[in-house]
């Protein structure tokens, strides 16, 4: 028989955000003062004074950013998880980290120096700092933490097959344990010029960025961490852990498609739908909500086809588009959500067929949730759909 595989706690480092109390008001588009704002995100990328104090300097100055992210967001997992770590059996502990892009803000540092100075100004911590997989060691080596453990490059479905990665471990009996999540920094100009491949039809498309919405094809980039300490119910239970939400089933299928493109093919959508929801309508649907118009027509197409009237939101769109840290944001905000039986609203004003108006929450409400689905793209033509669900306290 399986373990229950349970989310106790959740960490976040993102624009302006280091808290899940914060990232619900700022969804909500209210100041800490509970003002309504105008429904985008202040800025696109991390202070680094939010996490300040997390990591010693001596060791920062080894790392990239997004590397520092991760490990400011896990700490904030920890603490939130009230999880006693030097009390755990580290053998049982693992690390499950979502990546895309690498560390290329240290990397285009380096390279600057290399291409004006030679080879001896070349930080020795080069080698180590780069690679997606710097925060699953970072992690591990700060926390003495010596189970199964794994780093997915998968651009925006990272961070959900990380998750359902670390879940798998914990439901088969291999770890008691799972810091699961993503990572990413984006604000570097080697990521900006790469980004701009995606960058169809206009010069700004933080404006035009409206997922779902008619005639609007737009893709926004935004930068942070979101980790998680996932753990079987057991053993959450028997420490008196708070429970936020049980990680059920992932799915994963492809259609492919140019490697630097995103699929526009409803087909893989409906059958990782129809594959992890085995016949159960979730009672809400957080789609990937791309912002290019001809990807979620095909989402759209897909969740029609297979859920009649499921309800809609996607509030990840007020923080852009976190690309290894994105599906991660979206189990943030599920878990949230369970905890408090309340929808989040969505910024867009208006959708197009086939979605209908009446599906797409738009204001907070008070609702009975019990499962709810995330779905997710990656580039190449893959797609995931991951379930979360509520957990009796």
């Amino acid at each position: 028989m399986k373990n229950i595989c349970v989310i106790t706690g959740i960490g976040v480092v993102l624009p302006n955000t280091r808290s899940s109390d914060k990232l619900w008001t700022d969804c909500l588009g209210q100041d800490e003062g509970g003002a309504t704002g105008d429904g985008k995100a202040c800025r696109t990328f991390v202070s680094e004074e939010l996490f300040e104090g997390c990591i010693s300097p001596r060791l920062s100055k080894k790392l990239d950013a997004f590397t520092r992210y991760a490990l400011a967001a896990t700490h904030f997992a920890i603490e939130d998880a009230k999880l006693a770590l030097n009390d755990a059996d580290k053998e049982r502990c693992g690390v499950f980290v979502g990546n895309c892009f690498g560390g290329w803000r240290f990397t285009e540092t380096e390279l600057r120096n290399l291409h004006c100075d030679g080879p001896r100004s070349v930080s020795p911590f080069q080698a180590t700092s780069w690679f997606p997989a710097a925060p699953q060691g970072q992690i591990s080596i700060h926390y003495g933490l010596k189970g199964y453990s794994k780093t997915f490059m998968a651009d925006r479905a990272s961070s959900l097959l990380s998750i359902s990665a670390g879940a798998q471990q914990v439901k088969q009996g291999n770890l008691d344990i799972a810091i699961g999540g993503g990572t990413e920094s984006t604000n570097t100009d080697f990521v900006k010029a790469a980004l701009r491949r995606l960058k169809r039809h206009r010069d700004d498309d933080d404006d035009n960025f409206s997922p779902f919405a008619p005639g609007r094809d737009g893709f926004a980039a935004s930068e942070g961490a979101v980790f998680f300490v996932m753990e079987s119910e057991t053993h959450a239970r028997a420490r008196g852990a708070k429970i936020y939400c049980s990680v059920e089933d992932f799915v994963i299928r492809n259609a492919p498609c140019d490697a630097d493109a995103y699929g526009a093919d409803p087909i893989p959508f409906i059958r990782s739908m129809k594959g992890v929801c085995n016949g159960a309508a979730p009672d809400l649907a957080l789609p990937d909500a791309c912002g290019f118009s001809d990807c979620d027509k095909a989402e759209a197409d897909a969740i029609s086809e297979v859920f009649e009237d499921v309800k809609i939101t996607f509030p990840k769109a007020r923080l852009k588009h976190l690309f290894g840290a994105e599906g991660a944001l979206d189990v943030a905000l599920s878990s949230l959500m369970l905890e408090r039986q309340q929808i989040l609203p969505t910024i867009v004003e208006e959708v197009g067929p086939p979605l209908k108006p009446s599906q797409v929450v738009r204001e907070l409400v008070d609702a009975r949730l019990e499962r709810i689905l995330i779905n997710a793209r990656a580039s190449g033509g893959a797609v995931g759909s991951l379930v979360v669900s509520r957990m009796e306290a």
